[in-house]
Parts: structure tokens; sequence; C-alpha cells
């Protein structure tokens, strides 16, 4: 490779919505949920499916129940359940075994309990109020690894299901971490696969890590995506000039807090960077956490040169040599590797929030398209979940890391350019 040198070391404001409800039969409950918050609430005996967007919701008769903000607690008892699901005082829904709930359609108001299993098999991704499990199958670091997202209905694609905003009002977005900060192992959704888990990419049949670059280790970032996005491949991006990656939109989290593969973070969006790799366009937004510590003083791209000085520098440069080792060449930018503010960044979004509404239509599509959201082409059910599940491998000891995932990489200057 000419030019080229290396060598190896080691989201209360009040809702103006009317509360209509014909024969609720309300009483007051003792739930433990209540109890615990010390705050007044009432039962309502009757099926609520919740189909509606945020807290608009439907029962089994033809009535709308609209939930005004202001009510400080309702205790929803579904249909052949005994569990109940509190609406909480800022209109939030707690979900609790309501089988009929639309996971997507909340748009990040769901919360599922916590259940008694093996963090070894499952634990709970979070985004503010929005929780789901994970199951891991298979073995850590082996090709047969996957993470799966449980919701209330049952396994869901994360990449379909999981809202894209955590509040729109406010330009929060849900952000799926795939690979956690100083990690090596490239995780990532596999979009052509049901259920859309995430796993280990591969090369050459072996379980994919990134090389640590002198001064870099791993990812120097929580590094996910965005869900209900998607770079179109057959879109030629103006201002690149490339065609889209094919991937759901890539997100770079630039807060304190390391956070766990699979969890699902609320982030704002500060900036893009356009990576051209191997001739596509691969965008890779700026975010941070919304509960990190700095947030408040970052709202824009020139807020994290202020705040953060030398990151996105060291960004451009890790992204710009980070296949130099597997013996590619060094990646190249739009813009001259400049980044574009926040305003730019929120269009790019909603662009490929746009693409990946046509994906999901798509009667034939190349990637797998199998979710909950109502006008989806191919519709995901509880059964079809589980049968994916069995499928799978059973869970399994971590697979040991490479030799080498702990060597130190150094580039020479020239590869730079």
């Amino acid at each position: 490779m000419t030019g080229i040198g290396l060598s190896r070391q080691s989201i209360q404001s009040r809702c103006l919505c009317s509360f209509w409800l014909q024969q609720m039969g309300c009483a007051t409950s003792s739930s433990r949920i209540g109890q615990a918050q010390g705050q007044p609430h009432r039962e309502v005996t009757q099926v609520i499916d919740l189909k509606q967007h945020n807290a608009a919701v439907r029962p089994s008769t033809s009535q709308k129940i609209f939930i005004p903000t202001n009510v400080q607690r309702i205790e929803v008892k579904p249909l052949h359940s005994n569990s109940t699901a509190p609406i909480l005082s800022d209109g939030r829904i707690s979900y609790r075994d309501i089988r009929s709930a639309s996971l997507h359609s909340l748009a990040g108001s769901v919360t599922s309990p916590r259940r008694g299993v093996s963090t070894a098999s499952r634990s709970m991704a979070s985004s503010g109020d929005m929780h789901f499990e994970v199951v891991e199958r298979g073995s850590l670091y082996g090709l047969d690894y996957r993470l799966y997202f449980k919701g209330p209905n049952g396994f869901i694609s994360p990449w379909h299901d999981i809202p894209l905003y955590a509040n729109e009002a406010n330009n929060t977005f849900n952000m799926i971490v795939e690979i956690p900060r100083w990690t090596n192992a490239k995780m990532e959704m596999a979009t052509a696969e049901p259920l859309n888990p995430i796993k280990q990419d591969e090369k050459k049949g072996l379980p994919r890590f990134v090389h640590n670059i002198f001064p870099y280790k791993g990812y120097i970032w929580n590094y996910g995506a965005l869900p209900q996005t998607w770079e179109d491949p057959s879109h030629v991006v103006p201002e690149t000039g490339a065609k889209g990656d094919n991937d759901p939109i890539d997100v770079i989290e630039i807060g304190s807090k390391v956070h766990k593969r699979g969890a699902v973070v609320q982030v704002k969006i500060l900036g893009t960077v356009a990576l051209i790799d191997e001739g596509e366009t691969d965008w890779k937004l700026v975010a941070i956490d919304v509960n990190d510590p700095v947030a408040a003083q970052l709202n824009d791209i020139e807020d994290v040169n202020k705040h953060f000085p030398g990151l996105l520098h060291a960004s451009v440069e890790w992204f710009r040599v980070y296949k130099i080792p597997a013996g590619k060449p060094a990646n190249q930018f739009a813009f001259d590797g400049n980044f574009k503010d926040k305003e730019f960044a929120l269009r790019v979004i909603l662009e490929t929030h746009e693409f990946w509404k046509k994906l999901v239509k798509e009667p034939s599509p190349k990637l797998n398209t199998t979710c909950q959201v109502p006008d989806a082409a191919h519709h995901l059910t509880a059964d079809f979940g589980k049968e994916v599940i069995s499928k799978s491998a059973e869970p399994g000891p971590v697979k040991p890391l490479p030799d080498d995932v702990d060597t130190w990489h150094f580039v020479s200057a020239t590869a730079k350019l």
C-alpha cells in the first residue's frame, strides 16, 4: 500500500385535552406502586388498547380516552390480566403486561418492569422512561452472538420498533448503543436478519475487532445508530456525490458515561461529519446523552470545540485511519472533513427517516423489515419472535478475546493524506 507506514505494538406542562370516560367504574386502588410513590390514583376497570400516539388511547369500546397530564395517577387493568399500568402525572404510561399495547406508537413512553432473570443472558435497555429487556444468545465475541430486544408485546426490532424520537418537540432522539466506548468488538444491528439483533461483524470468517491506533483505544466514544433511519443505497447524496451505505445512520455519543451494549439512550444532536467509506456516504452524527452533566452547555457543533477541545479533530483522525491496519486505505471525507452544524444534521436525520418509512412499506425489501409498525409490509407477531429466538444459539460462555486485541498500531503521517 503506497504511502502508508505501519508498525505494531500492542425527555408538568398541563395538557389541554379533555378526559372522556363513560361508565368507567373508578375505585381507589391500593397498588404498591402508588403507595411507594405516595401519590393518589384511581383504578380504571376498563380495557384500554394503547394504539394512539402518546397519551391518547382507545378502549375496547368505540370510545376514545385522552389522558390529561395533570391527572395524578390512573391504574389501568388490562384484559385477561391482574397486572396494572399506571398512567403517571405527566401523561406517561408505564407498561405492565397490556397485551394490546403498540410499542412503536408510544414514542418513548413505555416502561416495563424488571424481571428476575440472569444478567448473564438478560438485562434492561433504557431510554428515560422507556425500558426494553435485552436478551443475549450465543457467546459474546462469537459469531453466534446475538443481542435481541424485547418489548411489551414480545420481541421487537430495535431498528424498526424503537421510536426515532425520544421527544420530537425538543429534538431529542433515541440512540441504540452498539459499541461501548473503549471497546474493540465491531458490533452492529443485523439489518438482514429477523428481529435485527445486535451481532458482531465478521471478517474472513472470524469475529471482527477494530485495531488500536496510537493514541486511541478501541472506539473513542459510545457508538451506535438512530432507529427508524436508513441511508438509501440507491440515493446519491448531493453534498457528497456518493450513495448511502444501506444502514441506519450512525451516532457517536461523546458524553462521559460508558453505556452498555444494547442501551437505548436519549441524545441531543450537535452536528455531523460525512465519511466516504469505500465509496459510500456514511454520516456520523455527533450527539450527547441528555443526562450528561455537560449536556445543557452543548447545543451545536461549535460548543463541542469549546467544552471538549480536540475531540472533533481526534474523531476525524480516528475515522480516517482506523481501517489501515486491516490493509485498507485511509477513509475520505466530504466537506474536507469539516463538521456540519446541528441544523444540517437534523435535515439529514429527517431525510433518512423518510427513506426508512419507504423501506418498511416495500413488499420485497432486500433487508429484514418485519416489525410492529402498523403500515409496514411485513408485520411482526409474538409467535414469530418466539420462533426466531428458539432457533438462535443457546447462551454460552464468553469467548476469549484475540491475543492481538490490545496491540497498538502506529500509522505514519503519510497515511493521513
